[in-house]
Parts: structure tokens; sequence; C-alpha cells
């Protein structure tokens, strides 16, 4: 090992001894943060002394969980939502992801430096294994919009089209259960589900 592996890997062991791990998110919160058909994949938490912040990765979102002093919150990044994840790695700031999201309730991008490089670098890979996999849901949901703007037979907001004027029971029954179904799995979100939910009952 040479001089500077042997720095690298003393910085890094100094920044794991101070991580406060009392401050990461414990079980029991990540269990009820857990919504239907959402699993848990990995968790990581910043190598500081105070204010840690914790990333935690679902089979759906990455939620960063900010442990402050006074108080604490949590700030959901659905895969749906997010353009890009980057990940860089250095000496003192060890590893640093950055999550680019282009929609959604937290819009924007966000920087979490002084991760545990080895943890890290696992983390990373298990986050674009998942980031691989909704790039065919998203364009799967994309397909699914166009078909309902173009009045195919997917879920659509608009005026029913029809010889009588108006869509049967059955149908809008339909069209809500398949809308519960985008919402359990992750791939609207809760205001979305409800706004469209009432155009599908005020054609009732």
């Amino acid at each position: 090992m040479g001089i500077f592996d042997k720095v690298t890997e003393k910085i890094q062991q100094t920044k794991n001894d101070i991580r406060p791990r009392f401050l990461s998110v414990s079980e029991e919160e990540l269990n009820k943060l857990l919504i239907q058909d959402e699993s848990l994949v990995s968790t990581i938490t910043q190598a500081v002394a105070t204010s840690a912040k914790t990333l935690i990765l679902t089979n759906i979102r990455i939620i960063v969980y900010d442990c402050g002093m006074l108080s604490s919150s949590f700030k959901d990044y659905y895969f749906r939502d997010i353009k890009d994840v980057r990940f860089d790695m250095s000496v003192l700031s060890g590893g640093t992801i950055t999550i680019n999201a282009d929609k959604g309730n937290n819009a924007g991008v966000v920087t979490i430096t002084d991760l545990p490089l080895q943890e890290s670098k696992l983390f990373y890979s298990r986050l674009q294994e998942i980031e691989r996999n909704w790039w065919e849901k998203k364009r799967e949901l994309e397909l699914e919009e166009k078909r309902a703007a173009a009045g195919g037979t997917q879920i659509s907001m608009g005026t029913p089209q029809s010889t009588t004027g108006q869509t049967s029971g059955e149908d809008i029954e339909s069209k809500l259960l398949k809308l519960k179904g985008l919402f359990d799995k992750g791939l609207i979100d809760e205001s979305e589900y409800k706004e469209l939910k009432s155009q599908l009952l005020a054609q009732l």
C-alpha cells in the first residue's frame, strides 16, 4: 500500500469514527416511511459530527433524512421524477451523491457529501440498478400518457367521447382501479392521484 492510499484510508477511518450512528434513522422510523409495495434496499449516513443526513434507498425512491440539532425532515425523490444521479469521490470529502430531480415536490438538485467512501460505492451501485429499471418504467408511463391524450384505452381525464354522451359506471370504476394501481406503485404522487381521481368521479 502506497503513502497516498495510507493517507486516504486514515482520513476515511477518522471520518467513520466521528460519524454519529445514533443520529441515523431507526428501523422503526424506516418501516413507518415505507408504503405499499415499497421495499428498503440500502441506507448510508454522512460521516460528520453533527447534523448528519441519511440517504434511504428503496425500490421506488430516495429519501433524504436531514437530522438537525433541533428538528428533522424527510424529502422524497421518486425515481420517476429523477433526471439523473451522479457519484463523485475524493480523499477529503469521501463519497458525494448528487440527485437531480426535474419533477415532483422536491424538484431541483441536492448534493450529499462526506459519505463513507466504500459504503457509498456500494450504495451507488445498488442505486444504479434501480435507476436502470426505472428508465423502462418511465418510458412505459410516458407512452400511457400519450395514449390517454390521444383518446386510447388508457386512463383519460378529458370529456368522454361516446354515442350516449356519458361514460358507463363500469368504465369509470376500471379507470379508478388503474389510477390506484399507478399511485400504489409510486408512478404518480398523492396530489396527482387526488386530482385525477376527482376528475374521474366528476364524470359519474
